[in-house]
């Protein structure tokens, strides 16, 4: 099968060949791997790579969703089989590849037709900390905490970092939406595949090591005895994924009774804000990105940019 290793770029020139470095270390061979600029301004990708990196140059910031999209066209367009996508901070270890292979053969005939996604296990870079695939519910979406065996098991969607898609079923679904831009597109692209009958899997013996930022991010407040976690995400990161969000449970969610989850998730959207304009040193910038992003989920108005 031939894979294709995409990743996602920002301005890191270290932590971009860390990445490139762990894909040409890869126990299955790739014969390419694309890193996809989004009209960086750092000249962070202006120097020698590897024969066998290729470099895909955005004139505009496309957002994760664009630059997935425009790496799955490319993989599509040059004969690729699978293609395999990452954050520049992620390192897969040397057998992700390999691993994630082995388990889609070990399918049955009819399992290997229906699956079109596979997932590597995401570890925290500090602590370890495993983030598991995630499934719907009638609450929102819920990460899975499974047993260590089997070592893979049935999910239903997950970031777009470490995610492994079959592309003659991306054929068949088609490309991610481009107007998702940020957050929530990998979640929305994982149930296009799931309403038209696809499955997918996590199998925990792939790894990739993840920088996801929880230090930066986490905010600790003190309400009286208890300790209130907050976490902080810029105002442009707020505004997408309110509003996707809130498009998604409103607009695309079609199983069992649509109207719980989209209750449910105002009410989380509610407590949100309270949280920030409680917690938070500067609310105004974030407050006002939540506002306008829920206000244009309500609306369907994906063509808005932050």
């Amino acid at each position: 099968m031939k894979v294709l290793a995409y990743v996602h770029t920002f301005n890191d020139a270290e932590v971009i060949d860390a990445t490139v470095r762990a894909l040409c270390e890869q126990t299955y061979p790739i014969p390419e791997i694309l890193l996809v600029d989004n009209a960086s301004t750092d000249h962070t990708l202006d120097r020698i790579f590897p024969g066998k990196v290729t470099i895909i140059r955005n004139d505009q910031n496309l957002g994760t969703s664009g630059a997935v999209a425009a790496g799955m066209e490319y993989a599509l367009a040059h004969g690729y089989d699978w293609i395999y996508i990452l954050d520049a901070d992620s390192r897969p270890e040397a057998q992700a590849i390999e691993n994630l292979l082995r388990c889609y053969q070990s399918l049955s005939p009819e399992l290997r037709k229906s699956t079109w996604w596979l997932s590597s296990l995401l570890k925290e870079e500090e602590g370890g900390y495993p983030h598991h695939g995630c499934v719907f519910t009638p609450r929102g979406v819920k990460m899975l905490d499974p047993p260590a065996q089997p070592v893979h098991y049935l999910c239903e969607l997950n970031i777009w970092s470490g995610s492994f898609y079959r592309l003659d079923a991306v054929k068949q679904i088609g490309l991610p939406d481009r107007n998702y831009v940020l957050d929530w597109g990998d979640m929305i692209y994982g149930y296009e595949g799931m309403i038209r009958g696809y499955t997918g899997f996590l199998d925990q013996s792939s790894i990739v090591i993840h920088n996801m930022h929880p230090i930066e991010t986490l905010r600790l407040r003190r309400l009286g005895p208890r300790v209130v976690k907050v976490f902080y995400s810029p105002p442009m990161r707020c505004y997408y994924f309110w509003r996707n969000s809130i498009y998604f449970w409103l607009y695309k969610y079609r199983r069992g009774n649509p109207v719980m989850p989209a209750i449910s998730h105002f009410l989380l959207f509610l407590r949100w804000l309270i949280k920030v304009a409680l917690f938070i040193k500067t609310p105004t910038p974030v407050l006002c990105a939540c506002i306008r992003g829920m206000w244009d989920g309500l609306h369907a108005r994906l063509e808005n940019r932050f």
